[in-house]
């Protein structure tokens, strides 16, 4: 999830899973250099956004990512003194891609990050922001961020909330056993709506022991079944009723949407066949109501939503309109516009507590490639 866009609706080891199409893998080398010098840059971070695949330039300049799925990805570059790259690119089966970047200097002053004592007012919008970002469920108080004296907060008296960060956040979510460095790019809050975007890179926690082993195995997997990204791997698989989810569209009428204004939509109807490979064009109109029936609201979700509104019994209901027409996307179940799509319900109830990284699969879910084989 490099960007979120969502609306409150009142009313590869065995721990971690299976990566996606491991016997398909590709590879993504190249060299940094300086604009200006021609001189190898060393110690340039470069990842891909949203999954655990990372490295650092050599003395050479020289840096190679392998053992990546195929599918879309933000090639992301930092280091100090030359600011930060986003390369989107899409790798295809066993592609080897060489991307050669040079970097620009960029002159700037380095901000002041106070570690001290930052005020009560600061200190308040750090709860909100936590709230807003991290999110309110059960595994939110295991999510720590260790540097918050990098963030900085806007608050309106009209209730608009935005941040910035100085430097990139360091999180651990002890939850799923994952820590996180977050180059955020903008956040927002306003009235019910929340957006943000950025470029998570994620490490795999060493665990203490084979219960805490254990323990995130079983998170990781209740965090990534009846997420959008299940749902979304279940429509490009075709498998929306086998993977537990029931959708609806819902027209929207003069006086909104109705839930008596709906009707079931399938797979086929959402995804549509594409020229380009690893990639599919999704739409629809109105509002797409999804129905998860394998699992139930957790209780924070009831709070959280004030239970003025809920779906079905021992079922998570969320919902989904698109901002744009058509949304791209990619094989791994990544939504590759930022904004392309807002979250509503149970899926905007999820936020970074409940995050795994892109590559992640539970033990035992097939992707698309195993399913075609099995024909």
């Amino acid at each position: 999830m490099r960007s979120f866009l969502t609306t409150l609706l009142i009313g590869s080891f065995l721990i971690a899973g299976h990566t996606a199409a491991l016997q398909a893998q590709a590879t993504v080398a190249g060299k940094i250099t300086d604009s200006k010098t021609g001189k190898p840059l060393r110690g340039v971070n470069v990842f891909l956004s949203g999954t655990t695949t990372g490295t650092a330039t050599n003395s050479a300049g020289k840096y190679k990512l392998d053992r990546i799925p195929p599918g879309g990805y933000r090639l992301v570059i930092s280091i100090i003194g030359y600011g930060k790259t986003v390369k989107n690119i899409i790798v295809g089966s066993r592609e080897i891609r060489r991307i050669d970047l040079k970097l620009k200097p960029v002159v700037y002053e380095m901000p002041e990050i106070f570690v001290g004592n930052l005020g009560k007012k600061w200190k308040k919008n750090l709860k909100h922001f936590r709230d807003y970002f991290i999110g309110e469920t059960k595994w939110a108080d295991s999510v720590k961020i260790l540097n918050p004296e990098v963030l900085r907060f806007d608050k309106n008296w009209w209730g608009r909330f935005t941040a910035e960060t100085l430097a990139p956040l360091k999180i651990e979510n002890r939850a799923l056993g994952y820590k996180i460095t977050y180059y955020m790019k903008e956040f927002h809050h306003g009235g019910t709506r929340t957006r943000w975007d950025g470029d998570p890179l994620f490490t795999e926690m060493s665990s203490a022991d084979s219960v805490q082993a254990a323990y995130w195995r079983r998170n990781r997997r209740q965090a990534f079944y009846g997420s959008l990204r299940h749902f979304l791997l279940s429509v490009l698989q075709d498998r929306l009723k086998k993977e537990g989810f029931i959708t609806y569209r819902i027209e929207q009428g003069v006086y909104g949407y109705s839930p008596h204004n709906k009707s079931r939509i399938t797979a086929n109807q959402l995804i549509k066949k594409s020229d380009k490979d690893y990639t599919y064009p999704m739409n629809f109109f109105g509002r797409l109501e999804i129905i998860y029936t394998k699992d139930d609201e957790d209780w924070e979700y009831l709070r959280w939503a004030y239970a003025l509104q809920r779906g079905p019994a021992g079922a998570q209901t969320s919902y989904l309109e698109l901002n744009e027409h058509p949304i791209t996307v990619d094989v791994n179940g990544e939504i590759l516009e930022p904004y392309g799509a807002t979250q509503f319900g149970y899926f905007s109830f999820q936020r970074l507590a409940e995050l795994t990284p892109e590559e992640y699969r539970p033990v035992g879910f097939k992707q698309r490639s195993e399913l075609e084989q099995q024909k």
